[in-house]
């Protein structure tokens, strides 16, 4: 059978359909993406200014961290709430970039940390066997995955929890060395000293809580090996959502 040109360029035009939906397979790598979420929380008692925190994937891109709360001083370290702005799939975190101001020793942490992906894929398998997935999202349909927390608690201590429905593990803990911030690290709407730094920074902080701070209030606390006690505050949500089909 001859094959006429116009049948060649229908061929060669379907080849090249098929070459790109494999190379956009290929390089999306849905095999290796995952629904999850991320927040941080912070001890109440011990606020903290965030000027950088995100996550980096092994891509080369980054994923954002949920800081509203921490942000707004309305954290606690035993805060269950988990920020639900997760919409689609993502490669998992492989270092997570982290700057902030402590008010209470008005120091400055800084750093980027290499977080153990191996544990972390690891969790969300088991997770994923023992249907203990959250719903994150019901926007265009339910998204279920893990939720990562980060508590960033005083001294200059960092844990990260993988979270989920009766799940709670630990995957990461560090503790950080105070830096010496530079001029570009005190900018709020342009170049600041430390004293306007802190005031700006910290304004929304009462004076009723800076009075309880000055006197001495929980400084000697451990937050780092405090429980959260997240299956705890969550077990009826938990409940309700087993009886009304949200989860298995």
């Amino acid at each position: 059978m001859k094959i006429n040109s116009v049948n060649k360029l229908l061929i060669g035009f379907g080849i090249l359909i098929i070459a790109v939906i494999i190379y956009r397979v290929l390089t999306f790598k849905g095999w290796e993406r995952y629904n999850y979420s991320a927040t941080v929380t912070a001890p109440a008692s011990f606020p903290i200014s965030i000027s950088t925190l995100y996550f980096t994937l092994e891509n080369d891109d980054f994923e954002s961290i949920n800081s509203e709360d921490v942000s707004g001083f309305s954290a606690k370290w035993q805060s269950y709430y988990t920020s639900v702005d997760h919409a689609e799939s993502q490669k998992l975190p492989s270092a997570i970039k982290l700057s902030y101001f402590s008010y209470r020793d008005q120091k400055f942490y800084n750093d980027s940390l290499q977080l153990p992906r191996g544990k972390i894929k690891q969790v969300f398998a088991t997770a994923s066997k023992n249907n203990q997935f959250l719903v994150l999202s019901q926007y265009a349909g339910i998204k279920k995955g893990l939720a990562f927390m980060v508590g960033i608690a005083n001294d200059g201590n960092v844990v990260i929890w993988l979270r989920g429905v009766n799940l709670e593990q630990e995957v990461f803990r560090a503790k950080l060395k105070p830096k010496n911030p530079t001029p570009n690290d005190y900018f709020i709407h342009g170049r600041l000293t430390k004293d306007e730094y802190f005031k700006e920074a910290f304004k929304d902080l009462s004076d009723s809580v800076k009075t309880l701070f000055k006197n001495g209030y929980d400084e000697k606390a451990n937050y780092i090996d405090s429980p959260s006690r997240y299956i705890e505050n969550n077990k009826e949500l938990w409940e309700y959502q087993k009886k009304n089909g949200f989860i298995e």
